[in-house]
């Protein structure tokens, strides 16, 4: 350890290989953690405090009327490939993110129900109009990172080149992500020259790696391998849950939906497969974002309503003994197999007919993500969703409204409830998101919500570094040191 700290070098062992390094992925926590504020910024950062919004690429911003947000950007900064950063780099970011034919994963999340026309008015100045009301632009800019203009246009890169104080060195398939410090970057410059970023599934393996020194800092350590004082538990703004395929037989009935939920034990999940500080869950987002509602109660464990549940449904015909699949994802937290293993156990003893499949990052964005086969057979997913950003519109749109990529459920009232919070400002945002946050649980129950996590991290004792509630989708590998 002692040879790193010399040489300037830092190893960060996180649970799986990013999907991909384009600019415009970074809604994806597996790539936003290695590109957001490492290699790429964004116009303007969420204080990870209280969520407002702080200056990056942008040192200031005001809404001129009420379609046209203005942004000054900060100058003398350059790209590492040695391009200027200027109005029209962010023009062509912005016109990129939202380009159908690329498919970025913050047009399809992010922006998603509003469509940006960005301007520049003059080298520093940037005007980004909008085609509906978007009280809340600025936050929204801080998950749009900023790539050099001469980004392709006609494919994702692995390449980025970004603004930020590390560049990219070298993408070793299956094995690492090497960055190395950029000596061109316009703030204050990282304490270590060289980080790494390498991938391990087990628990164990990446708080071993830290015990040995083959690496310094470790994230989703397991509650039961994160009992040293090196162990830092932190809550990161995600949230666990089961996503329900609502539209394929027998999921498309309310009443097997809502016996998939009492059939769960989340009482019995918490302190042994689960941390002892998560927080049961009822809607998909934590009490710290705004729209977040209070008043929705927590499901409760009842196998034997579930089974009544079950018959009641199969005397209609529902065909409930048909087989569910339960879609996991290998490392996506700590004991992500074993949760599903409990939970399939507790599905089976309610009259589930349902089989287990743990998948690798790839195939298992392939079940998250749209197009799907319609033929598909009837499914629970594995997930989670993080919201570091702080409002209810980061989370809603592309997940539960009709068009939504990743959305199970097609509900007109649903969608208007998105749509006119979206649009709206202060009480009547907040209440329209409570009550759509509401409609979600109590009346589409399409999800079946376990915990608002907590993660460990495992720092080495040498290392100075303390995670915030952003760490779950950005490593800032410029606020770590040596002691």
């Amino acid at each position: 350890m002692p040879a790193y700290a010399a040489e300037g070098k830092l190893a960060v062992v996180v649970t799986d290989e990013p999907k991909s390094l384009d600019p415009c992925d970074t809604d994806l926590s597996g790539n936003s953690r290695i590109l957001h504020n490492n290699i790429t910024e964004a116009l303007v950062n969420l204080s990870p405090q209280d969520g407002s919004v702080v200056p990056s690429l942008a040192t200031g911003w005001r809404q001129v009327d009420e379609l046209t947000w203005e942004f000054k950007l900060r100058e003398g900064v350059t790209f590492h490939d040695g391009k200027p950063f200027d109005s029209n780099a962010v023009v062509a970011a912005v016109k990129r993110a939202q380009d159908p034919a690329l498919a970025c994963e913050v047009g399809l999340a992010t922006l998603k129900g509003v469509k940006l026309n960005a301007q520049a008015a003059d080298p520093t100045t940037v005007l980004i109009k909008t085609d509906v009301v978007e009280p809340i632009l600025p936050n929204k800019m801080s998950a749009v990172d900023i790539g050099s203009p001469a980004t392709p246009d006609d494919g994702k890169t692995r390449s980025p080149a970004g603004t930020g104080p590390y560049k990219l060195e070298a993408w070793t398939p299956g094995q690492s992500v090497t960055l190395t410090a950029y000596d061109g970057y316009w703030g204050d410059k990282p304490a270590i020259k060289n980080a790494t970023i390498i991938w391990r599934a087990e628990s164990a393996v990446r708080a071993a790696m830290v015990e040995t020194g083959e690496a310094q800092v470790a994230y989703e350590i397991a509650p039961q391998d994160g009992t040293t004082e090196q162990d830092q538990a932190f809550p990161n703004a995600e949230t666990s849950l089961l996503r329900i395929d609502a539209q394929v037989p027998p999921l498309n009935d309310k009443r097997v939906r809502e016996a998939l939920n009492l059939a769960i034990d989340r009482d019995g999940l918490v302190g042994t497969i689960f941390h002892e500080d998560a927080q049961k869950a009822m809607q998909v987002v934590p009490p710290s974002v705004f729209g977040f509602n209070p008043d929705i109660p927590v499901w409760t464990y009842d196998p034997e309503k579930a089974k009544s549940l079950l018959a009641a449904a199969k005397a209609d015909g529902v065909p409930v003994d048909k087989e569910i699949v339960i879609y996991g994802r290998i490392g996506i937290y700590p004991n992500s197999s074993e949760s599903l293993e409990a939970i399939q156990a507790m599905l089976a003893d309610a009259g589930f007919n349902a089989r287990l499949e743990m998948l690798e990052t790839s195939p298992w964005l392939k079940r998250l993500l749209k197009p799907w086969d319609k033929d598909r057979p009837p499914s629970i997913l594995q997930t989670q969703i993080d919201n570091a950003e702080g409002d209810a519109v980061f989370t809603l749109p592309n997940r539960f409204t009709t068009d939504g990529n990743q959305a199970t459920i097609a509900d007109p009232k649903l969608d208007k409830l998105i749509a006119d919070g979206s649009k709206a400002t202060g009480d009547e945002r907040k209440k329209l998101f409570q009550e759509a946050f509401r409609y979600i649980a109590v009346d589409a129950v399409n999800i079946a919500p376990l915990f608002h996590m907590v993660s460990i991290a495992r720092v080495a004792k040498d290392v100075n570094y303390t995670p915030d509630v952003q760490a779950g989708n950005e490593i800032k590998l410029k606020s770590i040191s040596y002691r």
